[in-house]
């Protein structure tokens, strides 16, 4: 079954798109410039709520160099406002 497809982010664990057809999801790395890194296909029991029985889940772990980037921007943005505010020293405390 192609449904039932997730896509996501190998670093971080963050679902970018779930239940998607497996077509549309290697579009969406695709313009994404994404690389898969691997495929894990598991079974999900479903609630008697949900009908019952089981759905084929289909997990896409892929890495996004544009969230890579992001994430390494923010975290050096990060690292210069403790410099500049000299948080180890106190600095940036109210008194």
């Amino acid at each position: 079954m192609d449904l039932n497809v997730d896509v996501i982010d190998n670093e971080t664990g963050e679902i970018y798109r779930e239940g998607v057809l497996l077509a549309n999801a290697h579009i969406f790395i695709a313009k994404e410039m994404g690389k898969i890194v691997r495929e894990d296909i598991h079974i999900e029991e479903l609630d008697d709520i949900d009908g019952g029985g089981q759905m084929e889940v289909h997990d896409i772990y892929v890495d996004f160099p544009e969230e890579a980037l992001k994430r390494d921007l923010s975290a050096n943005a990060i690292i210069r406002a403790r410099e500049f505010w000299q948080y180890e020293n106190g600095g940036g405390q109210v008194r």
